[in-house]
């Protein structure tokens, strides 16, 4: 991640953010209002992405920028799959579904199949673990699963600070909701903390909240890490991975379990924290 900052002068007081990174970097405003957007943009040290933000004298405006742009690879992996479902191992930086450039739409061009749709979501920076059904009747059959929580969600996480080995669960209402997330601390140090974590419950950003909310926010975290770790605003993207599914198959009852490898850009986080 590079960095490039300016402060804001005198007469630029008043004026939409956009409009005085545009003018002080030389670039258009679309692709000003872009690093709004992809929230790479702190003012006094604050994530800011609304577009009509006013920036005031002396305001220190920093603009983060990817060193590469991620890599999308030209297939998507397979972990497993059946006449009925399939689980894909997502990259980060592609949606799930509901894009033309989506896990959902490559799949369905990759096995030459238009009726492969996602049973459920990951955060377009969360990689890992996801299941397709291969038609309508099956994704059917899933969705009730997911309500009635017979489906075991893993996932590992690199966080700000060293997480406290005795917190073994999180528990707080979201969005009007009591949600629990259960934690097995893998490594930590003052710096950082690799966990594993359990979700029993599935609200949205649950394990980002509660993390959050407990100080501890993901590494890289855009919208709940806040801004004032270096560590954090230096990664590339959340570090969240959907690691293993255990469920029963919707019609054969088989207990099937996938796990998804620590993409290179995850291990080289762990590497740089020293965490293993």
């Amino acid at each position: 991640m590079t960095k490039q900052f300016f402060t804001v002068k005198y007469k630029q007081e008043g004026l939409r953010l956009f409009e005085v990174i545009a003018t002080e970097l030389g670039i258009s405003k679309k692709k000003a209002q872009a690093a709004l957007d992809a929230k790479q943009v702190l003012v006094n040290g604050r994530r800011i992405w609304m577009k009509n933000h006013a920036v005031k004298e002396d305001d220190r405006i920093e603009i983060l920028s990817e060193e590469r742009a991620p890599t999308i690879p030209k297939r998507i992996p397979i972990l497993w799959q059946d006449s009925e479902y399939m689980i894909a191992n997502k990259p980060a930086f592609l949606l799930t579904n509901a894009s033309d450039a989506s896990v959902e739409a490559m799949l369905q061009k990759q096995e030459k199949n238009k009726g492969i749709c996602a049973v459920h979501r990951l955060d377009k920076e969360t990689s890992g673990c996801v299941i397709f059904a291969k038609n309508t009747e099956a994704k059917n059959a899933m969705i009730p699963m997911f309500k009635g929580r017979n489906i075991m969600k893993i996932y590992r996480a690199v966080t700000i600070g060293q997480f406290p080995r005795k917190w073994n669960e999180i528990r707080t209402d979201i969005e009007g909701y009591m949600s629990t997330t259960r934690v097995k601390t893998l490594c930590s140090n003052k710096h950082a903390s690799y966990l594993e974590l359990r979700i029993e419950t599935g609200r949205t950003h649950q394990i980002r909240r509660h993390l959050a909310d407990k100080r501890h926010p993901v590494m890289g975290d855009k919208k709940y890490a806040g801004t004032g770790n270096e560590l954090s605003l230096a990664q590339p993207r959340q570090a969240l991975h959907a690691y293993r599914l255990i469920f029963p198959h919707p019609k054969t009852k088989e207990t099937i379990r996938t796990t998804a490898p620590l993409p290179g850009d995850f291990k080289k986080c762990l590497a740089q924290l020293k965490l293993r």
